[in-house]
């Protein structure tokens, strides 16, 4: 009988294979504004154990003005996991891996400034951005230990003037689980809470033409 419990317990405690959900919809970043996309996770049993985003596709006329937010409506947490990085320089058509297990950051405008190549980094949030009325987690690992079920929101911001960008492929979470139990998904948060939390703290440094331009709400 106790071989049984033994064997039982160590099943439970070994992660899940990673589990992937995609939203393969092109997201257009309009010049100095917001936009959003959900995906919506179901059926995972366990709580977080890992987590990571890749984005598909990415183009920008200017990478420095680029931030890219992540946030678990279910658990009212959420990441910045990029700004302030690839200097002036454009991003080209790249797709991109963001995850606690690489090895490297997004080059900062201010102390690479190179561009922005595909490939997989870890959350880069060089202009130290977050979200109001939200816990801000500064690595994946943030999200760990909550129900991965519900609606994960990525946000994307172009926080200056002059140009545009698209990720045209979508996106997708990657999970492994472990331990615990799902549990029920409740009504997801309110756009309008999400948006008012994209208030970006601190100035963000522009480097174009000299000029610096300090982020508001959304």
């Amino acid at each position: 009988m106790r071989w049984i419990v033994a064997l039982i317990l160590a099943c439970l405690a070994v992660p899940a294979a990673a589990q992937t959900f995609i939203n393969p919809s092109a997201i257009d970043i309009p010049d100095q504004g917001a936009a959003d996309s959900v995906i919506s996770v179901s059926g995972l049993q366990g709580l977080v154990s890992s987590v990571s985003v890749t984005l598909s596709d990415v183009t920008h006329t200017f990478a420095n003005d680029l931030v890219f937010g992540l946030v678990s409506e279910r658990a009212g947490i959420g990441l910045i996991f990029w700004s302030e990085a690839g200097g002036a320089y454009a991003v080209d058509h790249q797709t991109l891996t963001f995850t606690d297990t690489a090895s490297a950051f997004l080059p900062s405008t201010v102390l690479d400034d190179k561009a922005i190549t595909a490939g997989s980094y870890l959350p880069s949030n060089w202009g130290s951005y977050g979200f109001n009325g939200l816990t801000n987690a500064i690595f994946f690992a943030g999200f760990n230990g909550i129900n991965p079920n519900g609606d994960w929101r990525l946000l994307a911001f172009d926080q200056a003037a002059g140009d545009t960008g698209s990720v045209s492929g979508g996106w997708s979470l990657s999970f492994k689980t472990t331990g615990g139990t799902g549990g029920a998904v409740p009504e997801p948060a309110s756009w309008a809470m999400l948006i008012g939390g994209f208030a970006l703290a601190g100035a963000a440094l522009r480097r174009r033409r000299g000029g610096r331009a300090t982020i508001a709400a959304a």
